[in-house]
């Protein structure tokens, strides 16, 4: 692998809100390409314009440098306060304002975990995403970290300051209990055993983190051995939760890959993964009725006869109300369960997305609001859903929630 120092222009992604599976608002990379190597990741597809993925990692050396410009541009300086002058983009003056004399809603960065792993072999050398943990530090932040590598605990000292602060949150994808098929879809990743290992020091130091199971591999990874194998790792070593999701292949250099690695190593399993993705779907998603298991629904059976949460934990931030992040879980628990366990059109998630990014946004705490009799004025939004989010704050579910998790529960147990 040849490592290219290269000076990044910028750093942060567009801002996100009210996502469902990792609760980021905005992401970044150290590194352009990763050493990793895994035979399904999206990174190597031609949307990323990463011509020799394979062959290459350029480092991002100037990135903490670029991500302190940028936060200060957003509206933050490191010790964490709002500058009045500088308004959040969804936010109006006013709301601004008096966000800016409590404080602001810090967004949720996620420092690793998109198309490129911050904690590969590189970081050993360069040490790029410790130096953003430290900007980061310096702001406060919240920070969410993705890996399929070890090396995190080198940076334990940092992430117990920052979760001192604001929180860490580090989750590891593991995606294969079985070492050697590790070995042939993740080759340069630390083993299954050392990530299980690393979550357990990251739990026992106080830190929040969990299991990201995804992609799980049609006929290879979705079996009930593999499934059930991750999900009583993960409850052993203290996971908050594990979460199951199925594999998008883009058609082109992702799949065509893929697909090469599969023939040399699992030549049975050719035709079947051949006729899921036949349909060569932009995003890359999958013939819905072809797959053989639904991973989200035997993933749900699984984590409950384990004993394990299988979504993915949404916490508090500085400045967020605890009854705002109640029901934002709630809301985004229905648009997970819907959208990706039932495969139910956006459409008829909607209206729960767009009350939930309009939380998220920022507005003052719900009990109050609902105290005041405004929740469906502030939240622009439905007396019925207002009677939803009122449900919520005093039940902590709703009618809606517990009916699709009576059906989703009802196809479980059959996956």
């Amino acid at each position: 692998m040849q490592y290219e120092p290269i000076k990044a222009k910028s750093l942060l992604s567009k801002p996100m809100v009210a996502d469902g599976w990792f609760h980021v608002n905005r992401g970044l990379n150290a590194y352009r390409g990763c050493e990793h190597l895994c035979a399904y990741c999206d990174g190597m597809a031609e949307h990323y314009h990463v011509d020799n993925f394979l062959t290459q990692v350029q480092v991002k050396e100037n990135a903490p440098e670029i991500l302190r410009r940028e936060l200060i541009k957003a509206g933050f300086t490191p010790r964490g306060h709002f500058q009045e002058g500088t308004l959040l983009p969804y936010l109006s003056r006013t709301d601004a304002l008096r966000i800016a004399r409590q404080g602001p809603r810090a967004p949720v960065i996620g420092v690793c975990g998109g198309v490129s792993d911050g904690y590969q072999p590189a970081e050993r050398q360069y040490q790029v995403t410790r130096r953003i943990l430290e900007t980061l530090l310096d702001f406060e932040m919240p920070v969410f970290v993705l890996t399929k590598s070890a090396l995190v605990l080198r940076d334990l000292d940092l992430l117990k300051e920052i979760h001192e602060r604001a929180f860490a949150n580090v989750v590891f994808t593991i995606t294969l209990h079985d070492e050697e098929a590790k070995k042939v879809f993740e080759p340069h990743s630390s083993a299954t055993w050392e990530r299980f290992d690393a979550l357990k020091a990251i739990r026992r130091a106080g830190l929040f983190g969990g299991v990201m199971a995804t992609p799980i591999i049609p006929s290879i990874g979705d079996t009930e051995e593999n499934m059930r194998g991750l999900a009583g790792d993960a409850k052993r070593v203290g996971a908050e939760f594990i979460q199951f999701g199925g594999m998008t292949l883009k058609p082109g250099r992702q799949k065509e890959h893929f697909l090469r690695i599969v023939k040399e190593h699992f030549p049975k399993q050719l035709a079947l993964l051949e006729s899921v993705y036949a349909n060569n779907d932009r995003y890359g998603s999958p013939i819905r009725e072809r797959l053989p298991v639904n991973v989200m629904l035997r993933g749900r059976r699984i984590c409950q006869e384990v004993g394990i949460r299988d979504r993915s934990v949404r916490h508090t931030v500085h400045s967020e109300p605890e009854a705002n992040r109640r029901v934002l879980q709630v809301l985004l628990d229905i648009v997970f369960y819907q959208s990706f366990a039932l495969g139910m059109r956006w459409t008829q998630s909607k209206v729960y997305q767009q009350l939930a990014a309009t939380i998220e946004a920022g507005v003052e705490n719900l009990e109050d609001l609902r105290r005041e009799r405004r929740l469906a004025e502030r939240l622009a939004t439905t007396p019925e859903m207002a009677r939803v989010v009122e449900e919520i704050l005093d039940h902590g579910s709703c009618a809606q929630l517990d009916a699709l998790l009576t059906r989703v529960d009802a196809l479980a147990r059959t996956a």
